[in-house]
């Protein structure tokens, strides 16, 4: 880690300079981020890897619907009954909407808020008790141990989702045009909190599904999987459990056939080596189906490569377009290519902060996401990528350091003051 330590020192003294001379590098002040529970793994990975001369990082696992309401309010009770203090960022999996963007209410005292792709994710699909063996030559590995895997296309996730689709015998193998032979009725759990996790797979399910074909219901794309039976109950046989560790748990602990969708980071060893596997009883390498692309015919495994492959050739907003939050997110609903429930996790956050400490903290935090080698290893250790070069490259120019000519860097001077005092 030594060459990791000396590119931390590089990016702080790049971001010292571009702030000036009024941060006390070795304040070390409290900061409290919080919100997606896909990424929290890899969170608690780089914070613990992080110098706490600069900075005490705490991060609350909530959702990231909890995640943005704290961050647009600075509320910090989103992140628990008893905390207090500031909400110095979040991160979501779910873009914000215009909506919020337009009504932050706090821009005038806090400055403008920026919202920047945080990884590149898929999200996985586990699958368990199926009661299949799988015989398949063509279908790529998705779980250790285990060479080929179970594969679903979209009319399979359409209905399987919708409640369409109730027993493992009713679901179509892509390979082979047929019925899956087991008759095993599904379980399937869903998140019934506030998701990004939810929000990247309904993306997807919004544009390949409907009510005329494949689906009972007519999805739409919201961090809220009940709003897609607009009002009606869910299925008998759908389960809502909170969090991407609840999901986990719960599967790992289904006695019958079982549909999930989940973060790379809670499934297996194969899909994320330094992935949370282990509960009260035992081993979770949970078993997890490949995709069919639609668009190219192709198997993918919910790997981060093919994650990165779903976004296809990706450029960052230039110019005047830079300083719109909402260009930032890339769209990868229905990818020519790649994984096809793919898509980016968020970090929101302010461009002006009261103390200089905290600017400073924060800044050299995420210039040692985006830039140090030392911590690609956290991020693909957790079945995650890093966001594209251009785009890493439009961060650091637009949002860290002494920024461009649009002056949408943190703790930009002209910027943050006067009445702009920061959170």
């Amino acid at each position: 880690m030594q060459s990791s330590k000396r590119k931390i020192c590089l990016a702080l003294a790049a971001v010292v300079a571009s702030l000036g001379t009024t941060a006390a590098i070795a304040a070390g002040p409290t900061v409290q981020i919080g919100g997606s529970t896909l990424v929290a793994p890899l969170l608690n990975n780089e914070i613990a890897n992080f110098s706490t001369d600069l900075g005490a990082f705490t991060y609350f696992s909530v959702g990231s619907g909890a995640g943005q309401n704290a961050f647009l309010n600075n509320q910090p009770t989103f992140f628990g009954a008893g905390v207090t203090g500031t909400v110095d960022f979040a991160i979501s999996d779910a873009a914000l909407l215009s909506s919020q963007i337009s009504g932050y209410t706090l821009a005038g005292s806090s400055g403008p808020l920026i919202e920047i792709p945080y990884i590149v994710t898929a999200i996985a699909i586990p699958v368990v008790n199926n009661g299949q063996t799988i015989i398949s030559t063509t279908t790529p590995q998705t779980t250790p141990g285990q060479a080929h895997s179970v594969s679903l296309n979209d009319n399979d996730l359409c209905g399987v989702f919708s409640g369409k689709l109730t027993n493992w015998n009713q679901v179509t193998n892509p390979e082979t045009g047929s019925l899956y032979s087991t008759s095993a009725r599904i379980t399937v759990l869903y998140r019934s909190d506030s998701s990004g996790t939810t929000e990247l797979l309904t993306r997807h399910l919004s544009q390949v599904c409907s009510t005329s074909s494949n689906s009972n219901v007519a999805f739409v794309d919201s961090m809220t999987f009940t709003d897609s039976f607009h009002g009606a109950s869910l299925p008998s046989n759908f389960v809502g459990t909170s969090s991407d560790n609840g999901v986990r748990t719960a599967i790992t602990n289904a006695s019958g056939a079982t549909v999930a969708y989940l973060s790379p980071a809670y499934t297996n060893t194969f899909l994320a080596p330094s992935s949370i596997v282990t509960t009260s009883a035992g081993a979770a390498q949970l078993q997890v189906a490949s995709l069919l692309n639609a668009n190219d015919g192709q198997f993918y495994a919910p790997t981060y490569t093919n994650a990165t492959t779903a976004l296809g050739g990706v450029v960052a907003p230039a110019g005047q377009q830079a300083s719109n939050p909402l260009n930032w997110v890339p769209a990868s609903g229905t990818p020519t290519a790649g994984y096809p429930v793919s898509g980016t996790s968020q970090v929101i956050v302010s461009q002006c902060y009261k103390d200089p400490n905290v600017t400073l903290a924060i800044a050299v935090f995420l210039a040692t996401h985006y830039t140090n080698s030392g911590f690609v290893q956290f991020i693909h250790g957790n079945g995650f990528d890093m966001v594209p070069a251009s785009y890493r490259s439009a961060i650091m120019d637009n949002f860290i350091g002494s920024g461009n000519q649009f002056q949408l860097n943190i703790g930009n001077s002209n910027v943050c003051s006067g009445s702009v005092v920061g959170r």
